[in-house]
């Protein structure tokens, strides 16, 4: 099909788009008029309060310090754990493997520097409680009291014969 004029072909195509989307909106909006016309009565309140349900926030966020601690948890009691379960539970995890540089349960040599290097058992113990290189406090269980995190201390270095 060769025109000579594409301008004016474009134009009329164009235009007859144009007023065929026109006329969809139109049929559009009034069906819209239609419907929300019979709806003209005010909502009952227990479609309210089902629509107040489902848009509620599911939680919040608190930042606030002294906020966060009153609506924490409290910590639940339990007895206190053993050199061994601590060791089961946590410490054996990372130093039955010796992940990064963690020294091995069982390396009588690797425990041996690190206890000299550290200055002793309390001090070794003082690092396992505030944490060290990538080990976190506790070994990540903030539950732990002093005196649990100690106990697998020795237990490790029992392990290991030192």
């Amino acid at each position: 099909m060769d025109h000579k004029d594409h301008d004016k072909v474009f134009f009329v195509n164009f235009g007859a788009v144009m007023a065929a989307l026109f006329g969809i909106f139109f049929v559009c909006i009034f069906a819209a008029r239609l419907i929300a016309s019979s709806g003209d009565q005010a909502p009952r309140p227990e479609q309210l309060a089902s629509i107040a349900e489902r848009i509620k926030p599911i939680g919040t966020v608190v930042t606030d310090p002294a906020a966060l601690v009153k609506t924490s948890a409290p910590a639940v009691a339990r007895a206190p754990m053993t050199g061994e379960q601590v060791n089961a539970k946590l410490c054996a995890g990372c130093h039955g493997a010796g992940v990064l540089g963690a020294p091995k349960i069982g390396d009588k040599a690797a425990w041996a520097a690190r206890l000299s290097a550290a200055g002793g058992l309390d001090a070794l113990v003082s690092h396992a409680i505030r944490g060290k290189n990538a080990m976190p406090p506790k070994g990540g269980d903030p539950s732990l009291s002093d005196d649990e995190v100690r106990a697998a201390v020795e237990f490790m270095l029992k392990q290991s014969g030192v």
